[in-house]
């Protein structure tokens, strides 16, 4: 399991004794991006990561798998650091995740 597997899991069963750690609501994906440092409130806003929080996710679901989680992360990350290529914007985005508890 890699780091941001294991960042996922941690905020998917954030305040949810229910959660499988294998889907993530809404709401802990917005305090996961925000604790992390890639909701700035400048180049990433709660209402940017609303946005592509419903995009990737199934119609009809209410949270996002590991893989939607990813392309959400790839999205976010380009608007993050605009500069960087978009390889380079994910590897930053992933660094500021990583070993988040």
């Amino acid at each position: 399991m890699t780091e941001l597997e294991k960042a996922f899991h941690k905020f998917a069963v954030y305040g949810d004794t229910a959660a499988t750690g294998n889907d993530m609501t809404g709401k802990n994906f917005s305090k996961m991006l925000k604790e992390c440092g890639v909701m700035d409130g400048k180049a990433v806003t709660s209402t940017d990561v609303d946005i592509v929080f419903n995009k990737v996710k199934t119609k009809t679901a209410r949270n996002i798998t590991y893989p939607e989680f990813q392309e959400a992360i790839k999205e976010l990350s380009a608007k993050r650091f605009k500069g960087k290529s978009a390889e380079e914007a994910l590897q930053a985005t992933h660094q500021l995740m990583e070993g988040k508890e």
